[in-house]
């Protein structure tokens, strides 16, 4: 833990709230990259993944930094949505990019597509993102799977999707009539169909081989 995280965890326990903010997280993030999320706030670190958790007792936890192929499938789904999304009404952003949806959640995804300019401000994305995509890593998997699966559904993302290399899979969920997700499992080769564009790893995945050993 450098400095920098010290700093952080004594700042973040001196203030002893069971509850955060849009306007703490503002004070907080100016330090920090981080995430609020249902109040509570999770600090990221340069690879853009949440580094801090806690356990049962509240006490707050470091978790293992991501591995570079975090960052590469990131990079590679991005070029590719902005690529295909150039000539329509669409707007791709990575983390860090706030996602701004209510006073107790401000995510960071990891990629974004938002279709309606009027959410895009110079803040960050407020409102409901068309499209969200996760890499999953080591230190996030509660978090996508669990809370931001429960976040992003509570607040109408009609399609959140969570790429998971190490067991060379994708998670699509499609927000259904009733306001929840119908989840559908596809390997890591299979396109991706979105409402504007397909994406695909395949060639990504046979290009890197290595990595997903």
């Amino acid at each position: 833990m450098n400095e920098k995280e010290k700093e952080f965890m004594k700042y973040l326990a001196s203030l002893n709230k069971p509850t955060f903010t849009y306007k703490d997280y503002k004070k907080i993030s100016e330090t920090v990259r981080c995430e609020l999320i249902d109040g509570e706030i999770y600090y990221k670190d340069e690879w853009g993944d949440m580094q801090v958790h806690k356990d049962k007792d509240g006490n707050i936890l470091m978790m293992a930094a991501p591995s570079t192929l975090h960052q590469e499938i990131v990079l590679e789904i991005a070029t590719q949505l902005k690529s295909k999304l150039k000539d329509k009404k669409c707007k791709t952003f990575v983390a860090p990019t706030d996602l701004i949806l209510d006073k107790l959640n401000t995510l960071e995804p990891d990629i974004m597509v938002v279709c309606d300019e009027s959410k895009i401000t110079s803040k960050g994305i407020k409102g409901t993102p068309d499209v969200i995509f996760e890499v999953i890593s080591k230190g996030s998997i509660r978090k996508d799977k669990i809370q931001k699966y429960t976040v992003y559904g509570e607040f109408g993302v009609p399609k959140y999707i969570m790429v998971d290399a190490k067991n060379k899979e994708i998670i699509l969920c499609t927000l259904n009539d009733v306001g929840y997700y119908d989840t559908k499992k596809i390997s890591i080769n299979d396109d991706i169909v979105l409402k504007n564009c397909t994406i695909s790893l395949k060639d990504f995945v046979k290009e890197n081989k290595e990595l997903f050993k």
